[in-house]
């Protein structure tokens, strides 16, 4: 290349040459009305080509140096890119190991540098919002949002911290900024409807959850979400229950047991519903009508108490000897016979019932507990000891007769619940006789 250069030049020189013999003659060359100058042809030329030259060759400079200072700032901006990436990650790796004062140290080198870096300012307001320093938190999410007002995830930050302190309306005011510009965002949704959740506002929770189930959410979760609406519904059942509006409740609930014929909770609250209202007779319909659709034993444990608490018991009697005549290996119903003798007193009958269960079949704790319950109060105290150390040998179960309890998650309860308040599933517990619920 530089050898054609170098050819050029002297072409051109030799052309220069060339001209000059050719044109010997002066030119005129007027700078002003007082400056006028008589040159060559030849060197007029010249003249302009290096002016042009020199023109040219002052562009080219200042563009290189352009392209030198950039060039410089980039590389220099790379160099700092760099340094804060290698502290950012190394604060997010302590941060994530609980190590907070090491990510402080490493976020806080990172602001020395950029003042307004976001994702600094977000991770110092995490460390502060894990070590219980709310406050500090705020401080600094605010920051980010004053950098990034519409960013999900400060806003997300802000809203964190508010539900922590129960400041129920201002969380809620960030979930609906993001929602304002992406109406199925699903975690603003799911954390709007956790807040109605906690201060039991049913009513707007449901709104949030036929909102999700419109989003852009995988199909396996939307089928779980299906459920969960049948379960919020059955909630604000509840609630009407509980405030004394009835007949909300039952049309609530009736469209429950008809979307769902086994949801067990709606039917027990729906038969509360019509006791309340002293209708017994619908009461027992429905109780009768949920065991026969669902064979949940939950029906026969409620109808035990109805019929007691309503001076019959003799009527949840005929329903298990019924039972077993049908069935003579259900061991359940047995079992249930048994235990509600004993819970009325007939000592006698109760023991004809527990020793008449086919115990190579199964095994039941409870069945060992009651029993050794008999033989106590037959005073035969070496058999009832005998029989609650049967019962002691199997750990799976505590020393109880009949608790609830989720297959699900393995939670056991002497209560029934609707909803299990473990894994807050609805529709999961069941009467566990024989110790083998579990997850």
């Amino acid at each position: 290349m530089a050898k054609f250069t170098i050819f050029i030049f002297i072409i051109f020189l030799a052309a220069m040459g060339y001209l000059a013999i050719l044109n010997n003659e002066p030119v005129t060359l007027k700078l002003s009305e007082q400056t006028i100058y008589q040159v060559p042809w030849i060197a007029l030329i010249i003249m302009s080509s290096v002016f042009g030259a020199g023109i040219a060759l002052t562009v080219v400079a200042f563009r290189d140096a352009k392209r030198y200072i950039e060039n410089w700032q980039s590389l220099r901006q790379n160099k700092k890119d760099l340094k804060i990436q290698e502290a950012y990650s190394k604060g997010l790796d302590a941060f994530f190991g609980s190590r907070y004062e090491e990510a402080t140290e490493f976020f806080n080198r990172i602001l020395e540098e950029e003042p307004l870096n976001v994702n600094a300012l977000l991770r110092r307001g995490d460390i502060a919002f894990e070590t219980g320093d709310f406050i500090s938190a705020k401080e600094f999410y605010f920051k980010a949002k004053e950098i990034r007002p519409q960013s999900v995830e400060v806003l997300l930050s802000l809203e964190k911290v508010f539900e922590s302190e129960e400041k129920w309306q201002e969380a809620l005011r960030y979930l609906d900024n993001i929602l304002e510009s992406d109406d199925e965002n699903p975690e603003a949704l799911y954390r709007k409807r956790e807040i109605y959740e906690k201060t039991r506002k049913w009513e707007a929770l449901l709104d949030v959850q036929y909102k999700i189930l419109k989003s852009d959410i995988p199909d396996k979760e939307k089928q779980q979400e299906h459920k969960n609406l049948l379960g919020y519904k059955y909630e604000l059942g509840r609630f009407y229950l509980e405030r004394g509006e009835r007949d909300k409740a039952k049309k609530i609930l009736r469209n429950i047991i008809r979307v769902n014929k086994d949801f067990v909770a709606a039917y027990l609250a729906l038969a509360e519903s019509y006791s309340r209202d002293n209708d017994t007779d619908e009461a027992e319909n429905l109780l009768m009508k949920g065991y026969e659709v669902t064979a949940s034993l939950v029906f026969l444990a409620r109808l035990e108490d109805f019929y007691i608490d309503i001076g019959e018991p003799g009527r949840i009697i005929d329903i298990y000897q019924k039972g077993i005549q049908k069935n003579p290996r259900d061991t359940k119903l047995q079992f249930l016979l048994a235990k509600l003798y004993y819970r009325l007193e007939m000592i006698d009958y109760a023991f004809e019932a527990i020793t008449g269960i086919d115990t190579t079949a199964v095994d039941y704790p409870d069945a060992h507990i009651l029993l050794g319950n008999i033989y106590k109060r037959r005073m035969q105290y070496d058999k009832a000891a005998e029989e609650f150390r049967r019962a002691l040998t199997k750990p799976e179960k505590p020393l109880i007769i009949s608790s609830y309890c989720c297959p699900q998650c393995g939670y056991n309860s002497l209560e029934w619940n609707g909803r299990c308040p473990d894994c807050k599933q609805w529709n999961t517990m069941s009467l566990d006789l024989d110790g083998t619920c579990k997850v």
